[in-house]
């Protein structure tokens, strides 16, 4: 769960390519807007600047030499990337969606304190979830996780339900939770059979039974597909 950021003061320290200008205002912080799939910073390269996601969704994640893929964590708003330790960069950086960034000039003891702590007890749980979860099981973990995160206003959603953006691909998913493609659709797919969730568009995810939902993802309950043809 380390994380990143850029600004101007790191241009020569990445690719051209990879640099999006901030945009600052007047009597502001420094604001930064990506594309989706923008290159925040990468591993290994010099530790990057802190920024607040104000919207969108951020990848963290490391590579091994053949270019397989760890996602760590996804980095949703009110959240901070570029907590780390050390004079490197421990993982990349990806937008997932159109983000928005807000530089931050200094952070308090206590705000750091928070962030660190968050940014802890996440990759512990992500740790258990690598290692000790069935697929059903980590998928359901992985929908209540980018719900809380990335929730939708009530009025763009059916009555008496939640629903989100679900801003991974499906690749991404599968990165993230030590799945492949195929395992992950098969469950998301199993999920909305059983009538847990629903999604008429692949990016907006509506919530029926999160309460269900969430007892599979502590592993006290199946997926019951049983009254399913």
């Amino acid at each position: 769960m380390l994380q990143f950021s850029l600004k101007a003061a790191n241009v020569r320290a990445l690719p051209s390519q990879l640099l999006v200008e901030p945009a600052p205002t007047h009597h502001s912080p420094t604001v930064l807007r990506l594309s989706p799939r923008s290159t925040l910073f990468l591993e290994g390269y010099a530790r990057a600047p802190q920024y607040r996601v104000v919207e969108g969704c951020v990848a963290l994640s490391q590579s091994l030499s053949d270019g397989r893929r760890q996602i760590i964590d996804m980095i949703g708003p009110g959240r901070m990337v570029g907590i780390g330790v050390g004079e490197r960069n421990r993982c990349s950086a990806e937008t997932l969606s159109y983000v928005t960034l807000e530089a931050i000039d200094s952070v308090d003891h206590a705000e750091l304190e928070r962030g660190l702590e968050e940014m802890v007890l996440r990759a512990q749980a992500h740790a258990t979830l690598l290692g000790r979860k069935t697929a059903p099981e980590r998928v359901a973990s992985a929908i209540l996780d980018l719900a809380d995160q990335f929730l939708r206003p009530s009025r763009g959603c059916k009555r008496n339900t939640i629903c989100f953006n679900l801003h991974p691909t499906r690749g991404d998913l599968a990165d993230w939770l030590g799945l492949t493609v195929e395992t992950v659709s098969r469950c998301f797919t199993r999920i909305k059979k059983a009538g847990l969730i629903d999604f008429n568009h692949p990016e907006i995810v509506t919530l029926l039974q999160p309460a269900t939902l969430a007892e599979i993802a502590a592993g006290s309950r199946a997926i019951d597909n049983t009254n399913q043809a």
